[in-house]
């Protein structure tokens, strides 16, 4: 028999999942502080005459994000807690809501990648290009956890972080049309 449950308790549930990599924000601030002092001083010292403000922002964005998904992904598991490989498509959608949820976070965890990439590369402002390598990063993560049993190795998880990366990609191409519209 189906499990139901309402759209209320699946949201309930991501709120509940997203306390423990709130509070791994801290370390990603002291990281992205660490990359910005060291962009601002590379670009001081090589970059003449350019606008450091973005770039500094950019690279503290991006320690803060990569920080908080390296360890939400690897580092807040155990060595040997999770094994096993689940090449299904779609098989952890619709049927009970802790994987739902999983799904869900699978998706928003990527989409800080797909909007903060463009803005710091200007090679992933093609979408094909932002897409490859967010599938790349997302199969490297799959694969970390297999090796070290730190998470189920699985394709649902490379494809919700591939339409988190799209949906990131989105809203920055939203935003730069917004931006070309106000200047």
């Amino acid at each position: 028999m189906k499990n139901t449950y309402t759209l209320l308790q699946l949201l309930f549930r991501i709120a509940d999942d997203m306390r423990k990599p709130i509070s791994y924000i801290p370390h990603g601030v002291l990281i992205g502080l660490l990359a910005s002092a060291l962009g601002f001083l590379v670009m001081r010292l090589w970059g003449r005459g350019k606008d450091k403000t973005g770039i500094v922002c950019g690279l503290f964005l991006c320690g803060l994000y990569f920080t908080v998904l390296f360890e939400m992904t690897v580092l807040s598991r155990e060595p040997g807690s999770r094994t096993g490989i689940d090449m299904g498509f779609l098989e952890t959608w619709g049927q009970y809501a802790v994987p739902d949820a999983y799904f869900v976070e699978n998706i928003l965890m990527f989409i800080p990648f797909g909007v903060l990439m463009p803005i710091m590369i200007k090679t992933f402002r093609d979408l094909r290009c932002c897409l490859a390598v967010g599938m790349l990063f997302s199969i490297i993560i799959e694969t970390v956890q297999l090796l070290t049993q730190r998470g189920h190795c699985q394709l649902d998880d490379v494809v919700t972080n591939a339409a988190g990366t799209v949906i990131g990609w989105c809203m920055y191409r939203v935003y730069k049309a917004g931006r070309r519209t106000y200047d």
